[in-house]
C-alpha cells in the first residue's frame, strides 16, 4: 500500500461513516412518517398500493365548449366601523385588579424643591461700576488685574451680558 493509497483511505473513512450517519437518520425518519401516517390513516396501511393516489384525470375539453363555471367569493361587505375594533373581551376575562385610569401612586419630593432645582447662585459686580463700565474699559482693566479679578469678571459676564471681547479679556489675563 501506497503512502498516497494511505491518505486516501484515512480521508475516506470518515466521508464512510457521515454517509452512514445520514442513511441511518433519514431511514429512522421515513419510518417515523410511515408509523404516523398509519396511525392517521388506518385504511392505507393495509393496502399494498402506490403511497399517493394518482391526479385525477383532467376532463378533455374541445374548441367551442363552455367553460366550466368558476366559484367566485361573494364581493366583500362594505367595511363597517368595528371592522378595525379589536374583538369584545368578555367580563369574566378581564381580572377585577386591572384598571386603567391614571393613579397617582406616591409622590415624594425633598423639603424646598418646590422652590426649583439646584442652589440659587448670587454673583456680585467684580468691582463697584462694573455694569456701567464700556466693554474696552472693562478689557483695560483687566490687563494688569490678578488671576481671582479676571475670574470673577469671567463668571460674572458669562451669566449676565456675554460680551466677547470681555470674556476673552478674561480669559488672557487667567493664562499669564
Amino acid at each position: 500500500m501506497g503512502v498516497l493509497t494511505g491518505v486516501l483511505s484515512l480521508a475516506r473513512e470518515p466521508v464512510r461513516l457521515t454517509l452512514r450517519a445520514w442513511e441511518l437518520g433519514l431511514s429512522s425518519a421515513a419510518t417515523a412518517a410511515r408509523l404516523g401516517l398509519e396511525l392517521l390513516d388506518p385504511e392505507r396501511s393495509g393496502s399494498t398500493t402506490a403511497p399517493y393516489p394518482p391526479p385525477p384525470a383532467a376532463p378533455v375539453r374541445g374548441n367551442g365548449t363552455a367553460p366550466e363555471p368558476v366559484d367566485v367569493a361573494p364581493p366583500a361587505p362594505a367595511e363597517s366601523p368595528l371592522a378595525d375594533s379589536p374583538p369584545a373581551v368578555p367580563d369574566e376575562l378581564i381580572p377585577d385588579h386591572v384598571d386603567e385610569e391614571v393613579v397617582l401612586v406616591a409622590e415624594v419630593a425633598e423639603e424646598g424643591a418646590e422652590d426649583g432645582v439646584g442652589p440659587e447662585l448670587h454673583i456680585d459686580e467684580p468691582w463697584e461700576g462694573y455694569d456701567r463700565m464700556a466693554a474696552g474699559e472693562v478689557c483695560d482693566r483687566l490687563t494688569a488685574a490678578p488671576a481671582e479679578l479676571a475670574a470673577a469678571v469671567e463668571l460674572y459676564e458669562s451669566t449676565r451680558r456675554s460680551r466677547r471681547s470681555v470674556l476673552e479679556a478674561a480669559e488672557r489675563a487667567l493664562r499669564r
